[in-house]
């Protein structure tokens, strides 16, 4: 059986990994951008680029294979290479240009290996997204205030607005200005810095080789990770996912194990004592209250509920203001799942009661409760544990109209106001959780199945 399990929890590994895979495809790449659900459109795009690079937008959507922007110092002199803003610009904060020695950068190829100054010759910036250099083919927008990656700015927007100018002072003692105003991508930049007049090939710009730095931080493995460790934060509050767990998970367990409890067993009596009447007008009454009660919505049940308590007991209609409230969500849950429970039970209890083992012991006078509930239920546990089992990952969850239909303020409740303002990481947080849930549960299911019928053997 330990081998069993092992190979099982392996191949749950990989379930949960598609999974959240799925999860990235929906909720962060097809979905596309969410800011507009939580930045104020009247902050402009520099508000939308700065939530942008907080929560990871920024950075490329799969694996972190990146090229810097890179200006080489070709003069030769004995002073370090540094560049300065003049006139309030804030060109060089825009590019995050830093010594390549401070990045761990490589010297240029023809430098001279035994210059001490040879690192502070070059200077690098942020990342560039994989596109090409030219001018012509260069599609995406250049720079943006942060430090691991490059978002895309709106069309109308360029990379450097007007007054954008950057002054580099050279190891021989010069100085050259350029002026970046209304620049947008990566080849229009260095086309200023490599074609200006004054340069003169006293400066060379452009990219570095592609690097596999941090090859791992890309938005899928951070998606992975934070829903792995449980560490998203809310969009809209900035509230951890496991706080928010642990301050409503308590009220969606309030409703759904009562729920399933009473469900479970009222439907294994009813259903018991159909199936063992068959044909008589007790099966039939039975079988015809349970299609009337799956034919009839959970949301007709919840009006009802709600407008008897308005007009019998207000104080219960809506709320947790008194713990009694929780008994009517309880009881709309039971009674809505109780038609359908009652269906699918009398139907595998039915191929039990017909059997021979189940003639005799009539024959033989054995009461009516040790046949129902000490052999048949016995005998036909599997496809009930079945049932039930996969009914274990929706108690965290809750019950996502009730909650919200009755003011409970559960997970279910919290599910659909995440949805409804795209706050990804509590969506993704909770189906990962959701996810982990079921495969255990359908483990326990695997194993149960040994334990009540002992044919069944765990290779």
């Amino acid at each position: 059986m330990l081998r069993f399990i092992v190979r099982r929890l392996l191949q749950a590994v990989f379930t949960i990994f598609g999974v959240m895979l799925i999860t990235f495809l929906l909720f962060r790449v097809v979905s596309g951008d969410v800011s507009a659900n939580f930045v104020n459109p009247k902050l402009g795009a520099k508000a939308r680029l700065d939530w942008l690079h907080r929560h990871g937008y920024d950075l490329p959507v799969v694996v972190n294979l990146h090229r810097r922007v890179y200006f080489q110092d070709r003069t030769e002199g004995g002073q370090p290479m540094f560049v300065t803003d003049p006139k309030g610009s804030t060109a060089s904060g825009r590019l995050g240009l830093v010594l390549a020695a401070e990045q761990g950068q490589r010297p240029a190829e023809d430098a001279d290996p035994n210059a001490p100054e040879r690192l502070a010759r070059r200077m690098t910036g942020h990342y560039v997204w994989m596109w090409n250099a030219k001018p012509a083919n260069s599609a995406r927008a250049l720079v943006r205030p942060v430090e691991r990656g490059v978002a895309e700015l709106p069309a109308d927007e360029p990379a450097f607005p007007d007054g954008s100018l950057i002054e580099f002072s050279l190891s021989d003692g010069s100085k050259l200005t350029v002026d970046l105003s209304g620049a947008r991508t990566v080849g229009e930049l260095l086309a200023r810095v490599n074609e200006h007049p004054e340069n003169d090939g006293r400066l060379e710009a452009g990219l570095t080789e592609y690097r596999p730095v941090q090859f791992f931080r890309s938005q899928f493995f951070e998606h992975l990770h934070d829903s792995v460790l449980f560490r998203g934060r809310s969009y809209a509050t900035e509230q951890k996912l496991t706080n928010v767990i642990a301050s409503r998970a308590k009220y969606s367990l309030a409703i759904s194990i009562p729920a399933l409890v009473l469900g479970w067993v009222s439907a294994m009596i009813i259903s018991s004592i159909v199936a063992y009447f068959r044909d008589t007008w007790i099966d039939r009454v039975g079988v015809l209250i349970s299609v009337l009660g799956m034919c009839v919505p959970m949301l007709a049940y919840m009006v009802l509920g709600q407008w008897l308590m308005a007009e019998v007991y207000p104080e219960a209609a809506w709320g947790l203001r008194y713990k009694t409230n929780i008994y009517v969500p309880v009881l709309i849950a039971t009674v809505a799942g109780l038609g359908g429970a009652v269906r699918f039970y009398r139907t595998v209890i039915l191929d039990e009661v017909s059997r021979d083992y189940v003639r005799t012991a009539r024959a033989k006078g054995v009461g009516l409760r040790s046949i129902l509930f000490k052999h048949v239920l016995k005998n036909c546990m599997l496809p009930i544990l079945t049932n039930l089992v996969t009914a274990i990952p929706f108690l965290i969850m809750g019950s996502l109209l009730l909650e919200r239909f009755f003011g409970v303020p559960g997970l279910g409740a919290f599910m659909i106001d995440s949805i409804a303002i795209r706050d990804m990481p509590m969506i993704t947080g909770m189906t990962f959780l959701s996810a982990v849930l079921y495969v255990i549960a359908l483990l326990m299911t695997d194993v149960l199945y040994a334990v009540f019928d002992p044919r069944i053997r765990l290779q």
